[in-house]
């Protein structure tokens, strides 16, 4: 793939350096909006494609300022802090079942995001359909402003 998105990717971080970084003032952290997130299983590039083994693609929903926390609800649930009826994301659940299946511990997985994403709906469904990742188990609304 060709990079033909507009966003700037930061990352990824291993999890657990991102995690471990948490209380350095200069470490990066996911924009407040406007951004789209890749966990995967490796590393990357520049930008996710599909070496890197994607496993989701994530936003958050409408306008809100809430990426970040949004991210901050993926990795809370990837790390199994929800119940039977509670949870944030789905994702993360199903990124937390996964590691179980697979053995893995989610400190070892990747997380990116991109930034000044002009349209994060259309961000997101556009890395979507170029990632192909395995545990988005349903494919990102459209964006109702641009279709």
């Amino acid at each position: 793939m060709s990079k033909d998105f507009s966003e700037n990717w930061i990352g990824p971080f291993m999890i657990k350096k991102l995690l471990d970084q948490s209380t350095d003032d200069g470490y990066s952290k996911p924009p407040e909006a406007g951004g789209v997130y890749v966990v995967s299983r490796k590393n990357w590039d520049d930008f996710p494609d599909s070496k890197c083994i994607p496993l989701y693609v994530g936003s958050n929903t409408g306008k809100s300022q809430r990426f970040r926390t949004r991210v901050g609800d993926l990795l809370a649930d990837t790390f199994g802090f929800f119940g039977k009826s509670t949870g944030h994301s789905s994702g993360g659940r199903s990124l937390h079942y996964w590691c179980i299946e697979n053995q893995v511990n989610p400190m070892n997985l990747y997380l990116g995001w991109a930034e000044n994403c002009e349209c994060q709906r259309c961000s997101e469904i556009k890395w979507y359909q170029e990632l192909n990742p395995s545990l988005n188990k349903v494919k990102p609304p459209w964006c109702k402003i641009h279709g």
